[in-house]
């Protein structure tokens, strides 16, 4: 329950704190602009972004507790995205002329190690993101739970096609699509953990206990 709390606390953090960001940020658009020039050196009140991504970490490594009863092969690729994330919010771009269009137009170019670092990390965290979905889907199918296990996969089918797509004038746009669908599925993923306890309060007292898989 703690953990499940947890995952939806670091996700109600992550969406304030990037609004916040936004607002006070002069020129910045959630259609056009990256999430984590927020974060950068440069950025009005940059500690917020880094403090944004910086929740959205934990509550991914947290999802892959509640995941691990499920998929031993999702929750480790979860939590190794929370880690990539940590990463991602600690290694800062360089926005001199602050959050809004860094990235765009030629103002941004990856050069050095800390940029590398950064979109590397994105990458690499965002597809273990993806993987983590799939995985969970496959094995909610597995489980005959053929309602849960078709939406999870359509979940990880967008998130995905929602990032590949980024690019053009509107990247912001796309990235949020993806990060709202996954931010969506880990949410689900903690309410279904809070619901399990309610349920077997509730189940035939007389039935015996045992292990089983939660329904995710």
């Amino acid at each position: 329950m703690v953990v499940a709390l947890l995952v939806l606390g670091g996700l109600a953090l992550f969406w304030g704190a990037i609004l916040v960001a936004a607002a006070v940020n002069p020129a910045y658009s959630h259609r056009r602009d990256y999430v984590s020039t927020l974060a950068s050196h440069g950025a009005e009140h940059g500690w917020v972004g880094v403090m944004a991504i910086a929740a959205a970490a934990v509550s991914v490594l947290a999802a892959g507790v509640l995941l691990r009863p499920l998929s031993r092969a999702a929750a480790s690729a979860i939590i190794l995205a929370g880690v990539g994330f940590l990463v991602v919010s600690f290694t800062r771009l360089d926005c001199p002329n602050g959050a809004a269009g860094c990235g765009l137009g030629g103002r941004f170019a990856i050069s050095g190690s800390t940029e590398i670092t950064h979109w590397t990390a994105t990458t690499v965290s965002t597809t273990l993101v993806v993987t983590s979905i799939a995985v969970t889907g496959l094995a909610l199918l597995r489980m005959r739970r053929t309602i849960s296990g078709l939406l999870t996969l359509a979940a990880g089918s967008a998130t995905a096609g929602a990032f590949l797509a980024t690019g053009g004038q509107t990247p912001g746009e796309e990235q949020r699509v993806g990060v709202v669908v996954a931010t969506s599925w880990l949410a689900a993923v903690a309410l279904a953990a809070l619901a399990r306890p309610a349920r077997i309060r509730t189940a035939d007292p007389t039935r015996r206990p045992g292990r089983s898989r939660p329904k995710i």
